[in-house]
């Protein structure tokens, strides 16, 4: 008895579901591509509970005769691809014939379409037909799949929570509006609406759809070519950036591709202007004739190859880099006008380092310290003061030297000496090093201190990042942080820790909220603390190319001799640099 057997197309289709159909999003987006293949303009998503329970996708396409709407869920069946050279030449956005027979074989799906004013309904559950009648005539298709994985236990144990499947399809659906802007597309969950694009075609205005009206207004428009391609798009402003490589958008051919070299192409043309953590909001469109990519890689064809691939990059960086540089990357430092006013002939004097003779009481040096770190206050200077002297009673013993400070070199560099030589502080380096051992403590030993801004904190976020958000806000309790929902994407900060760096609570309350966006899977409140600490330690320290006097220099050095690890910055950098008597007498060979 023969062993080997040809399997059913029914089972055929189930084992090509596990590739193709993976989660709500991945139905989406078989649907939504069929759509845009349709020459559809205008594309509406309805949800309910995410997807988990109805998927609804309804288009004005071209629709289909009822032939070809039977033939449709047929294994390998497309419209698309007709002979081996189309394969080479790939214009549409789906070509293998899979995606309706996957989605067919395990759940229950129900396609209504219309083309020469004859509608038609198709019913099928698990792959089997029950239905296949005439029905009213409405121009497009709308295509209703529900009971998703009924059929396949395993797959439907599997599925993520709601908040996850509807922040994936959101995310989706963005990359889908970004790619066709002259498409008009809706997305509803539970009859809330969640994106409305205008199709006008215009790619800022989805952007703004998207990300807000502050976002949008920092992004710069890119266009270039080469002999084999042309590229497009928006990229943001350095200063505008997020903690994930997610918001690097690459279409190519209108399709949302995964590149992860592109992605470290996009990335790297940014690294003289940002931090190496930090990614960018971009939107890359890449036009290029289809013989030059492969899209037949991966059944999701998200996946692509290019040919002539160092062309691409080299065009990719020079255009992103030169598109920065017509821009004046200056912060806007903003200094209180009274302080400049009372303190000029003092910042006059620290320009050319001569302030040791300054009067030195306490408030003057308050003042300055202000001055020259860039105008950082407390928001409670009492409250700081208490739990500074409460750190204070905890740390090590002193290991560094007495050493004495002589002088400021290259606005960067405290010198010192004593009876073993000459030592080089570097002072941002060092006042980070004293700030992240004392906000790790009050991230560990946290209080009830907070205050209520007077001014509302706004903070906006595309749909999907405010869905996931909203399902962790009890991590921000830990942290003595409220925020609540204002409006549909936004939420405004009710009150937060008295400590925060005035000037920075923004930045520093969306950095965490980014933070708990990408760590939802496996937050880790000991590591998050630790990196929250080390942020806002570097907003709080004195920094580079900035001179101080000689009292702030007296006073770094006490703060870091009480540190526990006195010798690195909380990112590894050395604070300090040790010349000995015996190697200086060496380099002046006064030593054999």
């Amino acid at each position: 008895m023969n062993k080997i057997k040809v399997m059913n197309e029914l089972l055929a289709n189930k084992i090509a579901a596990g590739e193709v159909v993976e989660k709500v999003v991945s139905i989406v987006k078989e649907l939504v591509e069929n759509s845009v293949d349709a020459k559809a303009s205008n594309i509406k998503v309805d949800l309910k509970e995410a997807g988990l329970r109805e998927i609804i996708v309804t288009d004005d396409g071209i629709g289909m005769e009822k032939e070809d709407a039977v033939l449709a869920f047929q294994r390998h069946a497309t419209s698309k691809l007709y002979t081996d050279d189309d394969l080479f030449s790939i214009h549409s956005l789906g070509f293998r014939g899979e995606a309706l027979p996957s989605i067919a074989a395990v759940s229950d799906v129900e396609l209504k379409t219309c083309q020469n004013d004859i509608g038609t309904l198709i019913h099928i559950k698990g792959g089997k037909i029950i239905e296949n009648k005439n029905s009213e005539a409405r121009e497009g298709t709308t295509i209703k799949v529900t009971n998703l994985f009924f059929n396949t236990p395993a797959r439907l144990k599997h599925l993520s929570s709601p908040y996850t499947e509807l922040a994936n399809v959101v995310e989706y659906i963005n990359k889908m509006a970004l790619s066709y802007p002259n498409i008009k597309f809706k997305l509803t969950n539970d009859e809330r609406e969640i994106l409305n694009t205008d199709g006008s075609g215009n790619l800022l205005k989805v952007i703004r759809s998207i990300y807000g009206l502050d976002i949008a207004k920092k992004m710069l428009e890119i266009n270039s070519s080469n002999n084999d391609y042309e590229i497009s798009g928006y990229i943001s402003l350095p200063e505008v950036n997020r903690s994930s490589r997610n918001h690097m958008t690459v279409l190519v051919n209108g399709r949302v591709v995964r590149n992860q070299i592109l992605n470290k192409v996009i990335n790297d043309s940014y690294s003289s202007f940002k931090e190496d953590s930090r990614y960018p909001i971009v939107v890359l469109k890449i036009n290029t004739d289809p013989s030059l990519i492969d899209v037949n890689i991966h059944p999701s064809k998200q996946d692509i190859k290019f040919s002539n691939f160092e062309d691409l990059k080299t065009l990719i960086s020079t255009t992103i880099v030169d598109t920065i540089k017509t821009k004046l990357l200056i912060p806007k430092i903003e200094v209180k006008e009274e302080i400049v006013n009372k303190y000029e002939n003092l910042s006059l004097n620290l320009e050319r380092n001569s302030i040791s003779d300054v009067e030195t009481n306490n408030n003057i040096k308050t003042k300055l310290t202000n001055l020259v770190n860039f105008n950082y206050e407390p928001n409670n200077e009492l409250d700081i003061e208490n739990e500074r002297e409460e750190y204070i009673e905890e740390i090590s013993p002193q290991k560094l030297p007495e050493l004495y400070p002589i002088g400021l070199a290259l606005g960067t560099y405290i010198v010192c000496e004593n009876e073993k030589g000459i030592y080089l502080i570097d002072q941002h380096a060092a006042q980070e090093r004293i700030n992240y051992e004392k906000n790790s403590y009050l991230l560990s030993h946290p209080n009830n201190d907070i205050i209520s801004p007077l001014i509302p904190i706004i903070i906006e976020f595309p749909v999907g990042e405010f869905i996931i958000i909203s399902e962790n806000l009890d991590i921000l309790t830990l942290l003595n942080i409220k925020i609540e929902p204002f409006g549909s994407n936004s939420f405004r900060v009710v009150s937060h820790p008295t400590w925060f760096p005035k000037g920075h609570e923004e930045e520093i309350i969306r950095r965490i909220l980014e933070e708990i966006k990408d760590k939802k899977k496996d937050f880790n409140l000991a590591k998050f603390n630790d990196s929250l600490a080390k942020l806002i330690s570097c907003k709080m320290s004195v920094k580079a190319n900035t001179r101080i006097t000689k009292e702030a220099q007296e006073e770094i050095i006490n703060e870091l001799r009480k540190c526990n690890n006195p010798f690195n910055c909380p990112h590894g950098r050395p604070t300090i640099i040790h010349f000995t008597i015996y190697e200086l007498e060496k380099m002046f060979k006064r030593s054999i």
